[in-house]
């Protein structure tokens, strides 16, 4: 549940705010239906669990919510962004809705985000479909192309410019080189990219130098004119290689924020519940002791009107932490003990009496003398 919940403040933009949002713009963001929360999630994929024969409990650490995002390709962006705020927000309903139904599933969270560097959403869904299947085993490959597909055609009722990507497969039968179809982890990202931006810039430098020197000339032959063109050509590509690899590594970088963010926050959770645990434990301790010590020492007994009634101070205040679980038993013990003082005096007030013989007075005397309460 740690993630759910560190995702929905994410979402709301509640608790910790990641550097790379632009705070000003918080306010656009759009809140199309507010994220469930960990707790609602956890009874909903319970409830959705019995629907199909398990072998064991769900366990207490157990995905509860099933976050998605909706994003946009760097040419798509401008697209969506010329669209009404409204019509935005209807579009990301729009293929939250395509995409859930797909996957058999609802929609229990959405909301827009336009204080990043580019659009999108985040969506939540339960972890566990209505007839008991975990959304995870549902998510094949086969079936995440699917749901481009939904989600491509659910947008195009929006923003008719905007297509699906190409598939992988297809880019790389199409001779795409293989640094642009081959993913890398965000920890290789961080030992490559640097490197990279570094080669970059220094190839920019370079052409920036051959440029400057070609136009320095007074006089330029068709021949240098093409090379001067060639070269303003390289530098615009390696320039705008440059910047992709740039924003590759922003991007990569505020994904480690935000894991990092979320890590410490469920830290955070177990921390305060393991304290929280603690205190509870010497409550109910320290609750115990003072229910023996009061019920020992008759401060607890009854008013008038019959309601519990604790004499003591210090025995009040510790009982009262655990008065709710242990109350019914701690005035239990005291009336017995009150019903055996009472038979106790009534007994005594019998040996008192001359109508008993010596040695039997005397033994009922020594024996209740021994069962003082």
């Amino acid at each position: 549940m740690g993630r759910a919940k560190s995702a929905r403040y994410h979402d709301l933009r509640t608790g910790h705010i990641p550097g790379y949002v632009d705070q000003e713009r918080m306010s656009e963001n759009s809140k199309i239906l507010a994220p469930a929360l960990p707790s609602t999630l956890r009874r909903v994929c319970l409830a959705n669990r019995a629907n199909r024969p398990t072998q064991r409990a769900m366990k207490k650490d157990a995905a509860v919510a099933s976050c998605f995002i909706i994003t946009f390709g760097k040419a798509a962006q401008p697209i969506f962004e010329a669209l009404p705020k409204a019509q935005q927000d209807a579009a990301y309903e729009a293929v939250s809705t395509a995409v859930a139904t797909l996957l058999g599933s609802e929609v229990t969270g959405l909301v827009a985000h336009r204080d990043e560097t580019a659009p999108h959403a985040h969506g939540q869904m339960p972890a566990v479909r209505a007839d008991g299947r975990p959304l995870s085993k549902v998510l094949t490959p086969t079936m995440a192309k699917r749901v481009q597909d939904v989600a491509a055609q659910a947008i195009a009722e929006f923003a008719p410019q905007i297509v699906r990507g190409k598939p992988k497969a297809q880019r790389i039968a199409n001779g795409e080189p293989r640094s642009k179809t081959v993913h890398r982890s965000v920890e290789q990202l961080h030992t490559d990219l640097p490197k990279e931006i570094s080669e970059k810039a220094a190839e920019v430098e370079k052409l920036q130098g051959r440029i400057a020197k070609m136009r320095a000339k007074e006089k330029m032959t068709e021949a240098n004119v093409r090379t001067l063109a060639t070269y303003e050509r390289r530098l615009s590509e390696k320039t705008a290689q440059m910047e992709e690899k740039y924003r590759i590594l922003v991007s990569a970088t505020r994904a480690v924020e935000t894991h990092q963010a979320e890590r410490e926050a469920s830290l955070r959770e177990r921390e305060a519940a393991a304290e929280l645990r603690e205190q509870e434990v010497t409550a109910q301790v320290e609750g115990i002791k003072a229910a023996v010590e009061a019920i020992r020492d008759g401060t607890v007994t009854r008013d008038d009107d019959g309601r519990p009634k604790v004499t003591d101070s210090t025995h009040a205040a510790l009982l009262r932490p655990v008065w709710r679980t242990l109350g019914p038993l701690v005035m239990s013990l005291a009336d017995m003990r009150d019903e055996m003082k009472a038979g106790l005096s009534r007994f005594r007030d019998l040996f008192r009496r001359n109508e008993l013989q010596p040695d039997v007075i005397d033994d009922g005397k020594d024996l209740l003398d021994g069962m003082e309460p």
